[in-house]
């Protein structure tokens, strides 16, 4: 039976995720021991930084993860200039995507009809926000779907870019740092990323309460504001 704590039902498959996700951490804690860290850092600042930042923001267009491309920005631009140059790859990804989906919504419409499926009927802004914060889809469906779903490229811009670069800190921290891992720099790195995350549960289970369920609502995909 689920058990609730600070808002949260936690049951058997969540407790054995969150110990998965411990174990996994201390694997790669025993895995940095073994690795040279300070020597991929000085391979990463030889590398062509604009070759890095067309692959950063191309590559999640396919599919590759997010995070480890701006993991690989915080090592190779550092905390700084990382994260400005992720958030320049963040709107040209959004808009890259708003102009794909236009131009074949017949391709992408079959290839992302199961995370339409999730989303509420409701209004721009709060379905924007919703899928945003949907767990479980990766960040370059959630691109996608949005303007399948009927989203202006306005509030899709407004509301998708400034929650996906206040995301993308962590990655790039955890790049930029990933050289000089002490305990303390660890800990906060930790307590930042359950904050995070913490916070995206709270305001999604929030809005999630306010919509309508997907899967008994009637009508249009969306309405307009």
């Amino acid at each position: 039976m689920p058990r609730t704590f600070l808002g949260f039902e936690f049951d058997r498959r969540t407790v054995v995720k969150l110990v998965l996700v411990v174990l996994a951490i201390a694997a790669l804690s025993l895995l940095y021991r073994q690795i040279d860290v300070a020597a991929l850092h000085r391979r990463a600042e030889a590398i062509n930084g604009v070759w890095v930042f067309v692959l950063m923001t191309v590559l999640p267009l396919i599919g590759f993860p997010v995070s480890v491309t701006h993991a690989v920005a915080g090592v190779r631009f550092g905390l700084g200039l990382g994260w400005a140059l992720v958030a320049i790859s963040i709107v040209l990804q959004l808009l890259a995507s708003y102009a794909l989906v236009k131009s074949l919504p017949g391709f992408f419409s079959h290839r992302f009809e199961r995370v339409r499926q999730r989303l509420p009927h409701t209004a721009h802004v709060p379905l924007t926000l919703f899928t945003l914060l949907l767990p479980g889809v990766p960040y370059f469906a959630k691109n996608y779907v949005l303007p399948l779903a009927g989203v202006p490229l306005r509030t899709y811009l407004l509301w998708s870019a400034p929650i996906h670069i206040a995301r993308s800190i962590v990655g790039i921290l955890f790049g930029d740092m990933s050289d000089n891992l002490t305990p303390a720099r660890v800990t906060g790195f930790a307590l930042y990323t359950i904050a995070i995350t913490a916070t995206c549960a709270w305001a999604f289970r929030r809005l999630q309460a306010q919509v309508p369920d997907p899967r008994s609502a009637a009508g249009d995909r969306t309405r307009r504001e």
